[in-house]
């Protein structure tokens, strides 16, 4: 705004003034002097001077508040009367509205709006919250109020000076929220004389409160067991919404214990339903559907209704409870459960019950699910509705047994969960048996247990045993000394004392423990029967065994006999025998006696039997067989044999003979004997050791030889091997035919050069070759393999192409050697003619194919022979004409050599004025004469045209255009 602080002046009774000068505070900040011509604002342009005669006012246009102050106006009169005032005082007070209205919390963070409605919160009930509402830039201070609805609130009023001189003020309101906070509005308002109508703010406080109550209906009377029930549960005024939990007792129903509780909830028997209420509240109704046991009789159900106010708070939950009374048929239970008695006893069975009634409508037992038929008081007693129990009386073995009862009420029938057990005890039956199972091997060394085991009695455990060998008593279990029964087997034995007395163990069982045993056992009843008596049978192995061989003499080729023979057969008797030679078994031998039909000397050898039976083998007994052979061939001399002629000391001859005893080979060369020749070496042995026998070879020394070869005629010879006799035979000999082996050499073929005409018969090629043994042929023609056999026919007309060297391969596993023939196929020459342009000349060239090569030329022009300007080279001949030819015509090529005379070859050349122009020019006068023929056909057609328009401008302007 715009101000003026006034300044009287009074020039009438004063006279003129000099100056005029004015102050806020103590600083000047305005100057004036008509006469200096002076007006100056010192620190503000926005002061300026308002005058006229009585008044010399300030003026201050845009008003701060820090414009506010004592302003001092001082006036300098040309004339100084002392009635005149020269100093005046002037209080200007600024009124500023205020800038805003915020509302913060107490640590001073701003809500989300501070002019518009806004929310904080959620705050649980009882919680004390400081709310500050804050409002500045305006002056004087404002006055700030709390708004609860229609009712002011109290607060803690603060005011401070901004550095502006804008005065802010703080109303500090601290308030415990409890539920009469629901859904309320609060307001800040800020009055200030500079207002015309104040500022607020609205704040709405989320608070959460727990719920009012809880009420639980649908458990008004007793429910029968089974029944199924609904219960509602209603929590009022809580917001949030109350969760509700179900508890049956102190055991919370939930989902996850759905199918263990007693209430039997499943997810789906429970269902909660929210409802939102005027003031903010809700109100939860949930639905509890379940069946109730006997187990829920006087069990309290309870509702418990709590929100995030009750956690928080650590509050417990609102609930309601109820108590369910259940009617329920008899749950039932007899005992003891066990009972032991002796024959002729009498017994009390309790039969109790759990049940709502608790009157009993009828009684009934079982012994073993079968009902028991109470007939009178000879065997039974009890059993009424009045006294359940049972009593038996003279209990026997057949009484022994699982009872059970079953009680009725008003409400259904109940069987007891468990039964009673009666054991009647009574003397025991038993039986005898053996482990291992029998029979048992004296070799194994084995440990025999005797069990006595119950087969009829009560108590099945024994006490003691008695057991018997062959009706004599061998032993007294447990035996301790007050047990003691001292016979001719036993004494006292304290390890015997503590044990299972119906277990007897027979320690390192052999054949003298073989025998009938007994036993008869003690149990709680007293002593019993013995059992039927078992044998323990022992098997034990052969023994005392021998082994003979016959004859005496053993010849190789004769029969043998090996015989084994026992003097204790064992138990069982000997079921088989092992043989075994060398120490290798023999599995298809299994008797007594090993017959040998035909004795080989594989038969000298040591031998041994083993008698067996289903306790192991008994002894063994050895003998060792000599076999005597007289001498035979084993490696005999191949009927022939040979050697190649430079084999040096390769060649050796061998043979072996079996003989026993041993007996000597000597070697022999066309019946002279050779042991002592310098020429060669004869080593003897003897091999190997499962066969008797003698094994010669006859080396030759080659460096003794001729030569050090061996000579083709003069060294091929018979050689003998021949062994002494032996006493059990007379000796062998026998001889090879000895040659010696070459590859082939001097092979010829006997037509080595053939000449034929193509497509003539060559006949055939013969081969032939020295060697040693006789060589084999194949033949070849281009490194081809094209016959075999000393003889190549040719039996077909060759053509030129088979013109070549043919080669013979004699071969032997020694080597190889070969011949070659040329066959020459010859044939009439064959001929061709090319015409060539070269350097202004025409050259017709003759080419020829010839075998023989030698050939004669001759060339003739249609019926005359030309004989100049004619070139030979070899199989060519050049026709040169200078220049294109004079006339036309056809040029013959005559060729002959030594077989005939060749088709002559021809050319047709065109002479003239077409020959010397030659064919580039020829060419180019036929394409100008055939764009002179396209010229005048199109005139043609355009003529036609323009006859057509019958029109002679524009004829000829379309010819001058297209022409």
């Amino acid at each position: 705004q715009e101000v003026s602080v006034p300044c009287s002046v009074d020039v009438a009774t004063c006279g003129d003034f000099h100056s005029v000068k004015w102050y806020r505070e103590s600083q000047r900040v305005f100057v004036y002097s008509e006469l200096a011509n002076l007006e100056r604002s010192e620190g503000s342009a926005r002061f300026v001077l308002s005058s006229n005669e009585t008044q010399a006012g300030l003026k201050i246009s845009s008003l701060h508040l820090a414009d506010e102050g004592l302003y001092r106006c001082e006036i300098t009169y040309l004339e100084i009367n002392e009635g005149c005032p020269v100093v005046q005082y002037v209080n200007l007070t600024v009124l500023a509205a205020p800038e805003y209205v915020e509302i913060l919390l107490e640590d001073g963070r701003t809500s989300a709006a501070i002019r518009n409605v806004s929310r904080i919160g959620p705050f649980n009930e009882d919680t004390i919250v400081t709310l500050l509402c804050r409002s500045g830039g305006g002056r004087p201070v404002p006055r700030i109020e709390w708004w609860n609805g229609s009712h002011t609130l109290e607060g803690e009023l603060v005011a401070t000076q901004e550095e502006s001189g804008a005065m802010t003020g703080i109303n500090r309101l601290q308030v415990v929220l409890t539920r009469q906070d629901l859904n309320a509005q609060w307001q800040c308002r800020v009055n200030s004389p500079a207002l015309h109508s104040p500022l607020v703010a609205n704040l709405r406080i989320d608070v959460h409160v727990k719920p009012a109550n809880v009420t639980l209906t649908g458990l008004d009377t007793a429910v029968t067991e089974g029944t199924a029930v609904v219960v509602y549960c209603v929590a009022e005024g809580a917001r949030p919404a109350a969760t509700i939990t179900w508890y049956n007792d102190s055991s919370p129903l939930q989902k996850s214990a759905v199918e263990t509780t007693q209430l039997q909830v499943s997810a789906s028997n429970i269902l909660s339903r929210h409802i939102f209420r005027a003031d903010g509240t809700f109100s939860t109704k949930s639905r509890l559907i379940f069946t109730l046991n006997r187990h829920d009789h006087r069990r309290y159900i309870t509702c418990r209704a709590g929100n995030t106010v009750t956690d928080d708070l650590h509050q417990k939950p609102v609930q309601a409870s109820q108590l369910l009374r259940v009617e329920y048929a008899p749950m039932v239970a007899v005992s003891p459960e066990n009972v032991t008695v002796n024959e002729t006893m009498d017994v009390l069975i309790f039969c109790t019950y759990d049940a709502n009634p608790v009157t009993l409508t009828s009684v009934q037992w079982f012994k073993d699910d079968v009902e028991i038929i109470i007939d009178g008081p000879h065997k039974y007693e009890g059993a009424t509705v009045d006294q359940p129990a049972l009593l038996l009386k003279k209990a026997t073995r057949d009484d022994a047994g699982a009872y059970s009862c079953r009680l009725t009420n008003a409400v259904g029938t109940g069987q007891s969960e468990n039964v009673a057990f009666i054991s009647v005890q009574y003397p025991a039956e038993v039986r005898l048996t053996m482990e291992p199972e029998l029979p048992v091997n004296e070799l194994e060394r084995p440990n025999v247990t005797l069990n006595c085991q119950v087969v009829n009695g009560y108590p099945p455990v024994l006490l003691g045993v008695r057991w018997y060998l062959d009706g004599e008593l061998l032993k007294e279990l447990p035996d301790c000394p007050v047990n003691e029964t001292i016979t001719a087997f036993s004494m006292y034995d304290e390890d015997l004392c503590d044990v299972d007395p119906s277990k007897l163990l027979l320690e390192y069982v052999g054949r003298s423990f073989q025998g009938n045993y007994s036993c008869e056992g003690m149990n709680a009843a007293g002593w019993g029967p013995s059992s039927d008596v078992e044998t323990l049978v022992i098997y034990y192995p052969p023994g005392n065994t021998t082994l003979i061989f016959e004859p005496d003499v053993v010849v190789k080729d004769e029969p043998m006999t090996l015989t084994c023979g026992v003097s204790d057969v064992g138990q069982p008797a000997v079921t088989q025998y092992r043989w075994t030679r060398n120490g290798h078994v023999i599995p298809e031998i299994s008797d007594a006696q090993w017959n040998v039909s035909q004795v080989t000397l594989n038969y000298q050898a040591n031998y041994s039997c083993t008698p067996v039976n289903e306790a192991g083998e008994g002894e063994t007994a050895t003998v060792e067989v000599e076999v005597y052979a007289g001498p035979t061939f084993i490696e005999r001399l191949p009927p022939t044999s040979g050697a190649l002629s430079d084999a040096a000391d390769a060649t050796k001859l061998s043979c072996r003979v079996e003989c026993y005893p041993l007996c000597q080979i000597d070697w022999f060369r066309n019946g002279l004997p050779i042991r002592e020749s310098p020429m060669y070496t004869v080593v003897d042995s003897f091999v190997p050791e499962n066969v008797k026998s003698v094994k010669s070879t006859l080396s030759f020394n080659m460096r003794m030889w001729s030569q050090a070869k061996l000579d083709p005629i003069v060294d091929t010879a018979n050689y003998t091997c021949t062994s002494t006799d032996n006493v059990v035979g007379d000796g062998v000999s026998s001889t090879t035919f000895f040659t010696v082996e070459y590859a082939p050499t001097n092979t010829v073929i006997d037509r080595p050069t053939i000449e034929v005409e193509e497509g003539s018969i060559a006949g055939h090629l013969e081969c032939s070759a020295s060697s040693y043994p006789l060589a084999n042929y194949y033949w070849q023609y281009n490194h081809q393999i094209i016959g075999n056999g000393q003889r190549l026919a040719l039996d077909y007309g060759l053509s030129r192409d088979k013109t070549g060297e043919y080669s013979c391969v004699a071969h032997n596993q020694h080597g190889n050697s070969s011949a070659k023939a040329f066959i020459n196929v010859v044939y009439k020459p064959e001929c061709s003619i090319t015409l060539r342009e070269m350097e202004g000349k025409t050259r017709l060239i003759c080419e020829v194919k010839a075998n023989p090569k030698l050939v004669d030329f001759t060339w003739m022009l249609n019926n005359s022979t030309l004989t100049t300007d004619i070139v030979h080279m070899g199989l060519q001949s050049i026709l040169t004409i200078d220049g294109p030819p004079p006339v036309s015509g056809v040029y013959y090529c005559y060729v002959n050599n030594s077989v005939g005379l060749a088709t002559p070859c021809e050319i047709n050349v065109e002479g003239g004025l077409l020959a010397k122009l030659g064919d580039e020019n020829i060419i180019i006068i036929a394409i100008i004469a055939a764009a002179i023929v396209v010229i005048l056909v199109v005139c043609i057609v355009l003529l036609v045209i323009c006859r057509r328009q019958r029109a002679d401008d524009k004829c000829k302007s379309f010819l001058s255009t297209h022409l």
